[in-house]
């Protein structure tokens, strides 16, 4: 049986930079939609953010470009079925097809057979409204997930935004990155059922003696020309980078 505890390991910001899931429908297709999210992650109660993103939306690609530290790019393109990895320190990249992602990630559902076990990675964890304050939560094992949101004027914000955090969600299961990802998975079906994104989202993770906290926020815009210089130069990365197995791509 596959083993999913690596997942309990570090992660969390990882895991907040990828927080959704959506129909896989929408995997097949992507709109031509031209913008961007921008996403800052904050430990505990810092005022500078620990991790910061830009995901950049042009012609059917998205871009997670990190601002903070920037040597991983991921580059997902939903139309090839492919998503590619990149590391600007070794000039290197590696692929995979999403394909494998959804493969893999059923497998790992299907391997977990124990009602126990499926409840401590959040496998069947239900999305509530929350008492405390406004906002969706959900809550396994000793993780729980709160976020607000916010709803785009148009549509195809939600849908193309929501196709992006699945197929990353899937890629972190695959790479083993983050905490368990289902029940944030189904935490951000729900928005996106709603044709939301999330706005500010907190991950809570209670430990014997102390508890951590991340907080992530999203906010939306078009794409800046420097946005755009930035897309022409990932993409000259694909022709310069030497293609390598995933297995061997840096961690």
């Amino acid at each position: 049986m596959t083993s999913l505890k690596p997942f309990f390991g570090t992660g969390a910001l990882t895991a907040l930079c990828i927080l959704a899931n959506f129909a896989l429908p929408a995997l097949a297709s992507a709109a031509d939609q031209v913008f961007c999210v921008k996403t800052k992650i904050f430990v505990g109660d810092q005022s500078d953010p620990a991790s910061e993103h830009q995901i950049l939306f042009d012609q059917g690609l998205v871009y997670d470009v990190p601002l903070v530290n920037r040597r991983f790019i991921t580059i997902f393109d939903p139309a090839q079925k492919k998503v590619t990895l990149l590391d600007r320190d070794t000039q290197v990249q590696a692929s995979v097809s999403t394909d494998d992602l959804i493969k893999i990630t059923a497998q790992a559902r299907a391997a977990v057979t124990d009602a126990e076990q499926k409840k401590k990675l959040g496998m069947d964890a239900k999305v509530e409204m929350s008492e405390e304050k406004p906002g969706y939560r959900i809550k396994f094992a000793n993780l729980e997930y709160h976020t607000t949101s916010q709803k785009p004027d148009d549509p195809k914000v939600a849908s193309d935004y929501a196709m992006f955090v699945d197929l990353a969600s899937r890629l972190n299961l695959v790479r083993r990155l983050g905490p368990p990802p289902f029940g944030r998975m189904t935490l951000h079906q729900e928005l996106a059922a709603k044709g939301e994104l999330p706005l500010e989202l907190t991950l809570t993770i209670a430990g014997n003696k102390s508890t951590e906290t991340y907080r992530a926020t999203h906010s939306v815009g078009e794409l800046a020309d420097a946005e755009r210089e930035t897309i022409h130069e990932v993409r000259a990365y694909l022709t310069l980078y030497r293609q390598v197995d995933l297995k061997g791509f840096p961690r």
